[in-house]
């Protein structure tokens, strides 16, 4: 089999040079939230993921830990335009998705639920005191 990667990268970048194509659209910023408000928790989540429904309580507690924390959960199973942005939010960070559920905070990506109850707490820290600085 011929590897063309590195021929295609270069002719890409030329025709996008010259203007014959233009690049891909970045997506939206990270995080976003409803209604063009900027979530500081994303949760990315699917009707049947059985992890997804174990560790929303733990989510749940957070927010009251937390009431000062907006967490929008976006169910992306039954909807195309949730599952767009999954990938739109993971390609802004520069992470490729490993599956659900995924919560995004701080810039950061938390994959699997005891990465999420392991990793989301010190990020809503984070983001509550740069909030008081």
């Amino acid at each position: 089999m011929r590897r063309t990667t590195g021929t295609a990268v270069v002719l890409l970048a030329l025709l996008m040079a010259v203007g014959c194509v233009t690049p891909p659209d970045p997506g939206p910023a990270v995080p976003t939230g409803i209604a063009g408000e900027t979530a500081d928790v994303l949760f990315f989540w699917g009707e049947s993921c059985h992890a997804c429904h174990q560790v929303s309580p733990f989510l749940d507690e957070v927010a009251a830990d937390h009431p000062g924390i907006r967490i929008e959960r976006i169910e992306i199973h039954g909807n195309p335009a949730n599952t767009t942005r999954y990938h739109d939010v993971n390609r802004a960070l520069n992470v490729t998705p490993r599956g659900l559920p995924e919560a995004v905070a701080g810039g950061r990506a938390f994959f699997g639920a005891a990465a999420i109850r392991e990793g989301l707490p010190a990020a809503v820290e984070a983001i509550e005191a740069g909030r008081r600085a």
